[in-house]
């Protein structure tokens, strides 16, 4: 019985650091292609894709959703969470340096945190430690690579990506609080599919998936990584950890996408990496650590 529930442990982990580092990784990968076709076209393209492996990778009962209220809230989280979150992101990419990106959406544990204070959740000692521990090494990672400064164009598409923290925060409540035991398998598919139908009369109108042609080879490598693991992979794993550990305890990971984006952008655009900037990531790991810290007599469920 402890060695299932360990390995149950084990696999939510792992589900919510490989969406975190997924997501992180790929905001070099997002910046190459917007710089080749529109920000809605990206959009629409990885929808389109993910759509389509979400049906054949997921048996999703479509009956047991069809009530009014379940498809309202599924249409509010397939906007705010996928639609408006990821074309914000990519027009941003546009304005804006990868490593910005990384870290503006490390401000989403402390929306959240805020979320589930307002709304009744207890925070304990653990998260608090994982909480100020990973925002101090993000602002020391910020601060190694020169982030505070202002100005323009970075400014502006700093602003539009800060805006996807708060549409990402309130998407994780609402997964949380909205679904809670229902198949996150499910829910995940059909919130996506749901972004592209709404995204499909820009398509009437721009003939989006035209543009793909503009891409270069790093580009159609770029949009497969953004499609299978940033889009499908990516959205099925997280929702399933939010759905298991909370929406707090599994925001704290969010830590780790500065890191992931680091690491990625030094790799894809030759960045470089400042020692400031691995102490700033130690402390992001001695967060992720306090979060993964086992609480006694605590189930998987918050813990």
């Amino acid at each position: 019985m402890q060695k299932i529930e360990l390995m149950n442990k084990i696999k939510v982990y792992g589900e919510v650091l490989f969406a975190t580092i997924v997501w992180g990784a790929a905001y070099p990968f997002t910046k190459h292609v917007v710089a080749l076709i529109s920000p809605l076209s990206l959009v629409f393209v990885r929808c389109l894709f993910a759509s389509i492996l979400m049906l054949v990778f997921v048996r999703i009962n479509f009956k047991k959703y069809l009530r009014l209220d379940l498809i309202l809230k599924l249409v509010v989280m397939s906007v705010i969470g996928i639609s408006v979150q990821q074309f914000s992101q990519c027009y941003a990419l546009k304005y804006t340096a990868s490593t910005n990106a990384g870290f503006i959406i490390a401000l989403t544990p402390i929306i959240i945190v805020l979320i589930e204070l307002f709304w009744g959740e207890k925070i304990s000692i653990n998260k608090i430690i994982a909480f100020v521990s990973g925002l101090l090494g993000c602002l020391i990672v910020m601060y190694s690579l020169g982030r505070f400064s202002l100005s323009l164009p970075s400014t502006k598409g700093d602003l539009v990506f800060l805006t996807s923290s708060f549409t990402w925060a309130f998407y994780v409540v609402l997964t949380k609080r909205w679904f809670k035991g229902y198949p996150q398998n499910e829910v995940t598919a059909i919130t996506m599919i749901m972004a592209l139908i709404t995204l499909i009369p820009f398509e009437f109108k721009y003939s989006l998936v035209s543009e793909i042609k503009n891409l270069d080879m790093l580009g159609y490598i770029s949009l497969a990584y953004l499609c299978l693991l940033s889009s499908f992979l990516g959205y099925l794993f997280w929702n399933d950890a939010v759905n298991k550990l909370g929406a707090v305890k599994s925001s704290y990971f969010i830590y780790d996408e500065p890191f992931a984006t680091i690491i990625s952008a030094y790799l894809l655009l030759g960045e470089k990496v400042m020692p400031l900037t691995l102490v700033g990531g130690i402390l992001i790991l001695i967060g992720v650590y306090f979060v993964l810290k086992v609480e006694n007599g605590k189930a998987l469920e918050y813990g």
